[in-house]
C-alpha cells in the first residue's frame, strides 16, 4: 500500500528535519503535479475541443450558406447578361433596319440613283 504524504513526512522528519522534510515533499509533489496530467486537467481541454468542433461546424454551415448565396447571385448575373445580350441583338436589328430604310428613302428620293437602278434592272435605257 502506498504511503500517504503524512506517513512519508513522519518517516523522513527524524532523518532530515522538519523544514527539510516539508521542502522535499513540496518539491516532489510539485514535480509530480507539474509532469502528470490528471483527469481534472483534461476537462477544460475537452471543453475547448468541443467548442472548437462546434465553431468548425458553424463555420462549415456558414460557408455552405455563403456558397449557396454566391451561386444564386451568379445565376442572377447570368440571367441579366442573357437579357442584355438579347436586348443588344434587338437593338442591332433595329439599327440595321433603320439603315436599310434610310438607304431606300435616299434611293427613292434621288432621281439619279433611280435612273441607275432602272438601267441596272433594264427598265430604263
Amino acid at each position: 500500500m502506498p504511503l500517504s504524504p503524512v506517513d512519508l513526512y513522519e518517516q523522513l522528519k527524524p532523518h532530515l528535519g522538519e523544514n527539510e522534510t516539508k521542502a522535499l515533499i513540496e518539491y516532489v509533489d510539485g514535480k509530480i503535479r507539474g509532469e502528470v496530467v490528471i483527469k481534472e486537467d483534461l476537462v477544460p481541454i475537452k471543453e475547448d475541443i468541443h467548442l472548437l468542433k462546434e465553431d468548425i461546424h458553424l463555420l462549415k454551415r456558414d460557408l455552405l450558406l455563403l456558397k449557396a448565396d454566391l451561386e444564386k447571385q451568379i445565376q442572377g448575373v447570368r440571367i441579366d447578361m442573357e437579357k442584355l445580350r438579347a436586348d443588344l441583338e434587338r437593338k442591332i436589328q433595329d439599327v440595321k433596319m433603320l439603315v436599310i430604310v434610310v438607304l431606300v428613302v435616299v434611293i427613292i428620293l434621288n432621281p439619279k440613283v433611280m435612273e441607275l437602278v432602272g438601267r441596272i434592272l433594264g427598265v430604263v435605257k
